[in-house]
């Protein structure tokens, strides 16, 4: 099996690399320019571009590479995995979970060009799978987990938005959908198009971070209280609360509750300082 990543996500690319090597798998992290000067590297290939982090800007100089990588090495991949998020859908509102097939409706100019890309992927072909995902949480980069255990370490006091609410998905979690996604797309499953996933469990910031101190009272002694101040800390990027049937239908993927990941990842945060695993 021959797996490409493309990925700067430091935590990402480490959970991925640890769910493949327990299978005896090998991943290769990439850069697209090595990519496009040894097209031979794609042969018979999956490539999982993750390079595209939920929130991220997506520019036109972006957009243009994601085209090239597409059109050169599309002819010699076996699958192409692209992650994106959903920003496509921003203008649908967060009054109901948001289906796979829902129209795209981008309010930003990354938006829409993450809308185009979708577009022609899914017209290529390529047998390529779009995963929408985020906001993501981790032990290492920048995130609002490991933001907000670093505050409490410091002393820091924080308001949290009690309103608006999404599903934070841990990149372990995240990196154990790819991997079974990449097992499967190998072995000749046909699946194609646009899947969602994030970890059960719909919250706003102010309750994530509820149960996140709650975890992080036994590591630190003294830590301040935290308030629901609505102009305080939120989700970055905000991503709506997503279904995430047809990955279980297709691929037979299930949900896992972000809260199962949350006490590892908390006593990493507190007691290791901040290394990077995940």
């Amino acid at each position: 099996m021959s797996v490409l990543l493309l990925c700067e996500d430091t935590a990402l690319s480490q959970a991925l690399n640890a769910q493949l090597a327990s299978r005896g798998r090998q991943l290769t992290h990439c850069t697209p320019a090595e990519l496009l000067a040894d097209v031979g590297l794609a042969d018979g290939a999956i490539l999982v571009n993750a390079s595209l982090m939920p929130g991220q800007p997506f520019t036109e100089e972006l957009a243009a590479l994601q085209r090239r990588l597409l059109v050169e090495l599309g002819p010699q991949l076996r699958s192409y995995i692209v992650l994106s998020d959903p920003r496509v859908l921003a203008a649908l509102g967060d009054d109901s979970p948001l289906s796979e097939n829902a129209t795209p409706a981008p309010q930003d100019e990354d938006g829409k060009r993450l809308a185009a890309m979708e577009e022609v992927l899914l017209a290529s072909p390529v047998q390529s799978v779009v995963l929408r995902s985020g906001p993501l949480i981790a032990t290492a980069g920048d995130n609002i987990l490991s933001a907000f255990i670093r505050a409490l370490k410091a002393g820091e006091a924080v308001g949290l938005n009690h309103g608006a609410h999404s599903c934070p998905t841990p990149v372990s979690d995240l990196a154990r959908v790819l991997s079974a996604m990449i097992d499967q797309l190998y072995c000749g499953a046909t699946c194609r198009g646009i899947y969602h996933y994030q970890s059960s469990g719909s919250t706003s910031a102010y309750a994530f971070a509820e149960v996140a101190y709650a975890h992080s009272s036994q590591y630190l002694a003294g830590a301040p209280d935290i308030a629901i101040d609505e102009q305080g800390w939120d989700w970055q990027p905000h991503v709506q609360v997503l279904r995430c049937e047809r990955l279980l239908r297709n691929f037979g993927i299930k949900q896992l509750p972000w809260r199962a990941w949350l006490p590892k990842m908390i006593k990493t945060l507190c007691e290791d300082d901040y290394d990077e695993r995940v």
